[in-house]
């Protein structure tokens, strides 16, 4: 079970990264952000890298980097726009539909579909993001769902969980062509280097931010990089919905911190949801 724990610390370090992530955002260019979270994220997975053992690269490996990394620099600028635009406790439990886009697309890409007691974990929690805009049920049975879509946050990070659900099981396959540590700092670095041209198209607004680029953005990047290696680590021994099931715990995390630090309303209405979600995570855990 140690894939769960690790999938565990990796959700609690994300939650807590999204929020020096929003409070960073509220003073920088969206792209500048996570271009500097994403470089210093890498810098540190380049420090446990240098000191693992070089493994031998496969045949795979630079395809599947060129690959990973273009859709990461896509979905980290959708992520800072998304931020930018959402609350926390609206924004980030997007996120809990990757597992249910990873149904469709692990099969195709490294063959696995979840056991029955995995799939209904995983069910419930995509079902926690439904309740978590229940209160627009009054709209009818769809209120909900619409209200995923209509919110400008909400609606760039549900595209980020699409493209993640791919992004996974590259990942997984690119553990195959090298190791944790190393696939890591390569896909933070191709990722860094991809969201470049959406700085460098606005070079006089980043210059004058590049001299009061907040400290929380490095802290970001730090967690995010404890984050990553936990979850390069759990890949392997499990399947992928399953430790990305379990990384949306980030959700319940966020929805709490969104309340605490930026006193976003609607906790009470909020928090349900979220549960619901830590019920399937649960489920995943203990009988997936």
């Amino acid at each position: 079970m140690s894939w769960f724990f690790l999938a565990c610390t990796t959700a609690l370090t994300q939650a807590v990264k999204d929020t020096f992530l929003k409070k960073s955002l509220g003073t920088t260019d969206a792209g500048l952000a996570m271009l500097v979270y994403t470089a210093s994220a890498s810098a540190v997975l380049w420090i446990g890298a240098g000191a693992s053992p070089a493994p031998p690269l496969g045949a795979s490996f630079w395809p599947l980097l060129t690959v990973a990394g273009a859709l990461g620099g896509l979905t980290y600028w959708l992520y800072g726009q998304a931020l930018k635009r959402g609350d926390l406790s609206l924004t980030l439990p997007m996120l809990a539909f990757t597992p249910l886009f990873l149904l469709a697309t692990s099969p195709l890409t490294v063959g696995e579909f979840p056991e029955p007691a995995g799939l209904a974990g995983v069910s419930l929690v995509v079902a926690g993001a439904y309740v978590l805009n229940l209160r627009e049920r009054r709209h009818g049975l769809l209120g909900p769902v619409r209200a995923l879509v209509t919110n400008p946050g909400s609606r760039l990070m549900l595209l980020v969980a699409v493209i993640w659900s791919l992004g996974a099981n590259l990942d997984k396959l690119g553990l195959t062509a090298s190791s944790p540590a190393l696939w890591g700092a390569s896909v933070y670095t191709a990722t860094t280097l991809a969201l470049l041209p959406t700085v460098l198209a606005r070079p006089g607004r980043v210059v004058r931010q590049l001299a009061g680029l907040p400290w929380p953005l490095l802290v970001a990047g730090c967690l995010e990089a404890v984050g990553i290696f936990c979850q390069m680590l759990a890949l392997p021994q499990t399947q992928v919905a399953y430790v990305i099931a379990v990384k949306r715990l980030s959700i319940v995390f966020a929805v709490l911190l969104g309340a605490a630090v930026f006193r976003e309303p609607d906790l009470a209405h909020r928090l349900p949801g979220a549960l619901l979600m830590v019920a399937g995570v649960f489920f995943i855990a203990v009988f997936g």
